[in-house]
Order: structure tokens, then C-alpha cells, then sequence
């Protein structure tokens, strides 16, 4: 019994200091990557920035969180592209949506609109004004419904 509880205890010490290695510290603008900032610039370039944070998790590439003062949120990934676009209540730009999607939103879902897009290697998911999630592949074409 005594073994088990040391065990269990190096497990938890050992967690606790690969959780500790991976690094988030708030940032300025200017520190983001010039794509990021591009993106900032061209699709929010009336809402202010709030929060910038970058994120190092083991193993892993460096992540940045852009928080903008209307709430909306943006990921980009260590080269400054985006990776998800929040914007809560509000519609995502229209110009990072490929055609495809948007074709399909609007003959499925009339009178919705995409409120989020989160973009990784195997494709994209939208969420859309009713609280329906779209999965799509990386070419664009609808996979499933999550609602």
C-alpha cells in the first residue's frame, strides 16, 4: 500500500512539473507575427486590442490569443496565421471563409451566419448563429453536423 501511495505521489510531482514547463505571458501587438498583425489590421482594424497572449506548451509550437475590447477572440499559430476566429454573436469575416463553406451555410442554414471557424490540418468546423457546428475537411467539403 505504501508503494502505491509513493507511486501515485511521483505521478502527481511529475504532472505538476510538465504542466509548470509550458509557458503563457502576455504580449504587445507589435511582438505578434506580421501575419497576425496583417490579419488584426485588415479584419478589426476599428476594434481595439485588449489582450495579447502567447502560449508555449511542451512539445508543441508557440500559439498566440489576441482578445479584442468587442470580446471577439482570434488564435493564430507560431507563424501568425489564424487558427480560430470567435467572434461571439457577431459574424466571422467573410474573406477567411472559403467558398465552399459559405455556399453551403447559406443553402443549409439560411438566416444563419458563421460566428466561428476554427482552421487545423484536417479541416475546418464553423459555428453558426442557431449554436449548430459544421464540420468540414481541409477541401471544404461538409463532413458532419454537431448540434
Amino acid at each position: 500500500m505504501k508503494n502505491l501511495i509513493k507511486a501515485a505521489m511521483v505521478v502527481l510531482i511529475a504532472g505538476s512539473s510538465f504542466q509548470a514547463i509550458g509557458q503563457e505571458k502576455v504580449i504587445e501587438v507589435n511582438n505578434l507575427p506580421k501575419a497576425a498583425q496583417s490579419f488584426i489590421s485588415s479584419n478589426y482594424g476599428s476594434d481595439k486590442v485588449a489582450l495579447v497572449k502567447s502560449e508555449k506548451e511542451l512539445m508543441q509550437s508557440i500559439e498566440y490569443k489576441v482578445v479584442l475590447a468587442s470580446g471577439i477572440e482570434l488564435e493564430f499559430d507560431s507563424k501568425g496565421n489564424w487558427t480560430e476566429v470567435d467572434a461571439k454573436s457577431k459574424s466571422v469575416p467573410q474573406g477567411i471563409v472559403p467558398a465552399k463553406i459559405k455556399s453551403y451555410v447559406q443553402k443549409s442554414f439560411p438566416n444563419n451566419n458563421i460566428v466561428q471557424i476554427n482552421k487545423d490540418s484536417k479541416g475546418f468546423e464553423v459555428e453558426l448563429t442557431n449554436g449548430i457546428e459544421v464540420k468540414f475537411n481541409k477541401n471544404a467539403e461538409f463532413i458532419k453536423i454537431d448540434d
